[in-house]
């Protein structure tokens, strides 16, 4: 059987956010995750916001705590 070779120009779909929802993580216990995960990255990232967050009501990221920091 042969095939055809297509000749119409592939039109490419522009990038943009995805119609699908994000899953709810607030129920997350981050110290409990960070105690129990053995994950490097994961670890890292439990830490960080361990870190910035000295109670419920006041989580926080900086800037600075941005991931080109620790890749340099």
């Amino acid at each position: 059987m042969a095939t055809i070779p297509r000749t119409e120009p592939v039109v490419a779909v522009p990038p943009g956010p995805s119609a699908e929802r994000l899953p709810d993580f607030a129920g997350v216990d981050v110290g409990v995750l960070a105690a129990r995960t053995d994950h490097p990255v994961l670890g890292e990232v439990a830490a960080l916001l361990l870190r910035n967050w000295p109670s419920a009501e006041d989580a926080v990221a900086y800037y600075e705590d941005g991931p080109e920091k620790a890749l340099h």
